[in-house]
């Protein structure tokens, strides 16, 4: 689950990278942020966010999606002192003039589990947190002058031309839930159900995107789709539903979401929070050269302002998953993922894409 603070034009970087560190051999957030900027890669989400990651982000250029670490949830939730603290002292003294937050990841990957209760909390306590910090601090200076809110900024556009560097607060949610068995009375299908539509229906009023895992590879692993399908490689629809045509299993699988969103009345934003394909693990299903076409599909389709079937004429967000392999990682479908390997040098070659303006 995410929240963020973000600049207003940080919206024009669509495609990123995951950066994980299950396992010991990988390399550490200054060598990952270092790699990011050599090899072009203007986004980084960074699953577990520490003192070197933030000191390495300074003055990179480099947008970054920042993690909560999953074992300070039940702390974070219990009140709004502790968030803010949290916020005060690793975030508040860099953005925006260090570096860009895009989102800020409150628990990754908790369902199923018995800590999807705490995410909504926090999500709260940060909410209410950014309202606070935009509203009562100077959030843009320019010749001397802070302006802590946008009335200010467009009174004086005419002579600063404030207008197009406000600050914005927005909350991204990427997993949660609550268990239906388990705990007995405490983990019922019930109070699952409650909880859950309760929590999406808080983010949506707020226009807060969800953040999602898809992952055709698995389903190409298994036998249930064709590479070109699997690989956005089809060029003409495959597969058809209620109208709409599929030429790739990324499309389905998005819109499959927003089905199930909208049979609940709910409309909301996603942002993909990880997909990708192992280079290796599991013969002619995971080579380097289907990594990369996948991988590099991907980059393409989000940016290419198509987006799905369900919802076309858009861009998408989304971050390819992972940047090193870890060797934590017990699931085979998690290993092998790597674009760089434990060196720093690629396994494979990827073009970030980028629009003309968002460049340096």
């Amino acid at each position: 689950m995410l929240s963020t603070i973000k600049k207003l034009q940080a919206d024009i970087l669509y495609s990123g990278v995951v950066y994980g560190t299950s396992g010991n051999n990988t390399p550490d957030a200054a060598a990952a942020i270092t790699v990011c900027r050599k090899h072009g890669i203007r986004r980084i989400r960074i699953l577990d966010t520490d003192e070197l990651a933030i000191q390495s982000l300074k003055s990179m250029g480099i947008e970054a999606t920042v993690g909560v670490k999953d074992e300070d949830l039940p702390v974070l939730a219990s009140s709004y002192e502790a968030v803010k603290s949290w916020f005060e002292a690793n975030l508040k003294p860099y953005v925006p003039f260090e570096f860009v937050v895009n989102y800020i990841v409150v628990g990754n990957q908790f369902i199923p589990g018995p800590n999807g209760k705490y995410v909504l909390p926090v999500v709260k306590n940060l909410q209410r947190d950014f309202a606070t910090f935009s509203a009562h601090k100077a959030v843009y200076w320019d010749n001397g002058l802070g302006y802590w809110n946008m009335f200010d900024a467009l009174v004086d556009a005419f002579v600063w031309a404030m207008e197009k560097r406000e600050l914005i607060v927005k909350m991204v949610i990427g997993e949660t839930g609550w268990p239906s068995t388990g705990n007995g009375q405490t983990t019922t299908p019930e109070l699952a159900r409650t909880y859950n539509q309760n929590f999406l229906r808080h983010i949506t009023a707020g226009q807060s995107p969800i953040l999602i895992e898809v992952c055709p590879c698995y389903f190409f692993a298994d036998g249930l789709i064709c590479q070109d399908f699997a690989t956005f490689s089809a060029h003409k629809a495959v597969y058809w539903d209620n109208g709409l045509g599929y030429w790739n299993m990324f499309d389905a699988l998005v819109d499959a979401f927003v089905w199930a969103m909208e049979k609940r009345e709910l409309i909301v934003k996603m942002v993909i929070g990880e997909t990708g394909w192992p280079s290796t693990g599991n013969g002619q299903t995971t080579t380097p050269e289907l990594a990369r076409t996948y991988n590099q599909n991907f980059l393409r389709h989000i940016t290419a302002g198509q987006c799905t079937p369900k919802r076309p004429n858009t861009y998408g967000e989304g971050f390819v998953y992972s940047m090193f392999d870890e060797n934590g990682k017990l699931e085979a479908g998690d290993q092998g993922v790597g674009i760089f390997d434990a060196n720093e040098k690629p396994v494979y070659h990827l073009y970030f894409l980028y629009p003309k303006s968002a460049s340096n």
